[in-house]
């Protein structure tokens, strides 16, 4: 299960740093990975701290690839 839960986040991470988006689709899956990761852990499907500091881990990357690539003027 786990797998497949990390797959489907490097997924939805994949979708917000493809430079074919406009902005506001990026900041869609961006929002979307970002309450997956709120869901994974508050559900209790995220348990143990490795899993948790591994789905905040891609949620960090992907904000911070974000933050450098979108304009500033939204």
């Amino acid at each position: 299960m786990t797998k497949q839960v990390f797959e489907y986040l490097e997924e939805k991470a994949s979708q917000v740093i493809d430079t074919s988006l406009l902005p506001l689709d990026c900041l869609k899956n961006l929002n979307e990975l970002s309450g997956a990761v709120d869901v994974l852990v508050k559900c209790g499907f995220l348990t143990d701290k490795e899993s948790i500091n591994k789905a905040f881990d891609i949620l960090e990357q992907v904000t911070t690839f974000a933050d450098n690539s979108l304009p500033n003027e939204m």
